[in-house]
């Protein structure tokens, strides 16, 4: 691409995962395309030394498409990992555990139904838009909407929900459950029922084929143009194109396609560190804490090193290390926008797609409505790297 080329087919504002996959998608089809961002990788973020993600930590075994571009690492054991609230320490064969026993095994099966209309819903979002496709599931729809305090209430399994739900979703969503809705609470939930790991791209994913397309810029206005639009950049003018994806961060997207309402964000402040934890917490691959706790997780890393996540900018690090030292800090503001029932479509006007996890946060997620934008654009067959079909949930 040289800036003589004023005139392109399809523009893509943004190379998080959703941008990079509609870009591989369309280099598959020899579509024409141009990728206009000011960075390559989104949240998928390595620390300086390349030994752990600062960003999206981890992938599931379901990530059928995000897996085909990772090697996994460690897997995350659910039994090496310890919660801790104002009553003390304990793992997931707990006194709390055993004494709710029916509670946990009514979460469980509620877990179990919803992973069967999701796995449904992301077949069905190769050739849907996500909002068409919970909106087409009654199950998905009502979880989408219902507050998750509301849920837990409904079906009785509030010490569960405080004791062991809650900790996992404040160590990854980094919210209170109050803040969350049902569909958040048992899509976080899922690790529970699903291997999970710690994960490194293979090289040749963020700089691979569609990267030859890729301009380094800041796109600042997109405005129809006829049956076309033109987009505005930073440094290098303005450019036309018949379809633009916006595949930027929410608040970018907002401020591009005028959306009037977004899911409300969180942010978090990550830490990579060296040091000595002391107990309780360096017995547990994998520390979470209660959600009034401003720390939100510590996880000892395979090298050595520690990752911490905080809702403080200075955390007292003398409280759970004797002798530490701050590597990295990074701070995501916003991390992503969760707090919500906000349903976007990826269609905002004729030729014009929004992408991302502006529905739905995760990896996978955010991979597919990119997938599902180049299917569009290209007019060809959805392909679901999980089933032949598309799914229908029982």
């Amino acid at each position: 691409m040289t800036l003589s080329d004023r005139s392109q087919d399809t523009i893509i504002v943004g190379a998080g995962v959703a941008g990079v996959a509609c870009a591989r998608r369309l280099e598959e089809g020899h579509h024409p395309f141009l990728v206009i961002a000011e960075d390559v990788g989104g949240r998928i973020c390595r620390s300086a030394d390349g030994s752990m993600n600062l960003g999206a930590y981890y992938v599931r075994a379901d990530y059928h498409h995000i897996n085909e571009l990772v090697t996994r690492g460690r897997r995350i054991n659910a039994h090496a990992t310890t919660r801790h609230d104002r009553f003390g320490s304990y793992t997931l064969w707990s006194q709390r555990l055993l004494l709710h026993l029916p509670q946990a095994l009514r979460f469980l099966r509620h877990l179990s139904r919803f992973r069967r209309h999701y796995d449904a819903f992301k077949a069905n979002s190769v050739a849907m838009s996500q909002a068409q496709a919970i909106r087409s599931d009654p199950h998905l729809w009502h979880l989408y909407q219902q507050p998750a305090s509301e849920f837990i209430n409904e079906h009785q399994f509030d010490v569960i929900a405080r004791d062991y739900i809650a900790p996992g979703l404040h160590g990854t969503t980094f919210q209170p459950l109050s803040g969350l809705t049902a569909f958040v609470l048992l899509l976080g939930a899922l690790p529970v029922v699903i291997p999970t790991f710690e994960y490194e791209l293979r090289p040749g994913v963020l700089d691979g084929d569609w990267s030859r397309n890729l301009l380094a810029d800041t796109v600042t206005e997109i405005a129809a143009d006829g049956y076309s639009y033109r987009v505005n950049t930073k440094q290098s003018g303005v450019f036309v194109a018949r379809h633009v994806v916006v595949a930027t961060p929410p608040e970018v997207a907002q401020r591009l396609l005028g959306i009037p309402e977004l899911k409300s964000p969180v942010e978090i402040h990550t830490f990579h560190m060296t040091g000595t934890l002391r107990k309780p917490w360096r017995s547990a691959e994998i520390n979470l804490f209660a959600e009034d706790d401003p720390m939100c997780a510590i996880a000892r890393q395979a090298n050595g090193s520690v990752l911490v996540c905080s809702h403080d900018e200075t955390p007292v690090f003398a409280r759970y290390f004797s002798d530490w030292e701050v590597t990295e800090h990074k701070w995501w503001n916003p991390a992503f926008n969760i707090v919500g029932d906000t349903l976007l479509e990826c269609e905002q006007a004729p030729n014009l797609f929004l992408i991302g996890d502006h529905n739905i946060c995760g990896l996978e997620d955010a991979y597919i409505t990119g997938l599902h934008a180049a299917n569009r654009i290209t007019r060809t067959s959805p392909v679901w790297r999980g089933s032949e079909r598309l799914l229908r949930a029982g």
